[in-house]
């Protein structure tokens, strides 16, 4: 009786079993598509939202490149004069080629929004007049005009981190909306921060 074979046999077995249970415990998944940098991707949603603001934000996509298809969702950031960061989402609407349309949509509020330094109960107040004044200063370099800016309440508490919805209507008569966010408090000054939203 030969045993010699059947111990070549069992690793041979082994082996192969090893190798079925590899191949059926893995797979993978892959999209197909063109690729563009996130660099790119980053430059063009920058310039569509120039054109509803007036001005260029900083957007960042990341470094890798992303494959482009029609109905792809991904989230980058967008930093603002203030330090503060906005997740952006874009949408690819249509893609031939390399060449891709997007829709640009930035968060309300900021991920890095600071925490309010009052306390509810002794929090001040300006006028909402005030506020307005500011957020049109603020809005006119990148407006290349003046907006004529009211907000919603009477009096705005003045915390950081606070919002205060304001709204202007522009030379040819469209309604923007801006929310105005309370950036610093030292007790006595305030500094805001003006964004046009739609």
């Amino acid at each position: 009786m030969r045993s010699r074979p059947l111990a070549v046999l069992a690793p041979v077995l082994a082996a192969a079993s090893l190798a079925l249970l590899a191949l059926t415990g893995c797979s993978v998944q892959a999209e197909a598509g063109p690729t563009v940098s996130g660099a790119s991707v980053a430059q063009t949603a920058a310039k569509a939202l120039a054109a509803k603001v007036g001005s260029t934000p900083s957007i960042d996509c990341g470094n890798d490149d992303i494959v482009v298809v029609k109905g792809k969702k991904i989230t980058c950031e967008l930093t603002d004069t203030d330090g503060l960061i906005y997740d952006v989402a874009i949408t690819f609407t249509s893609v031939k080629g390399k060449t891709y349309h997007i829709d640009v949509k930035v968060a309300d509020t900021a991920k890095n929004a600071p925490t309010p330094t009052v306390d509810p109960g002794s929090t001040p107040t300006v006028k909402g007049t005030d506020i307005a004044q500011l957020a049109a200063q603020a809005l006119s370099p990148s407006l290349k005009f003046t907006p004529d800016i009211s907000c919603a309440d009477e009096d705005v508490k003045i915390a950081v981190g606070n919002t205060e919805a304001c709204r202007f209507t522009d030379p040819s008569g469209v309604a923007h909306d801006v929310t105005v966010t309370i950036t610093k408090f030292d007790g006595s000054n305030y500094s805001i921060d003006a964004k046009v939203t739609d």
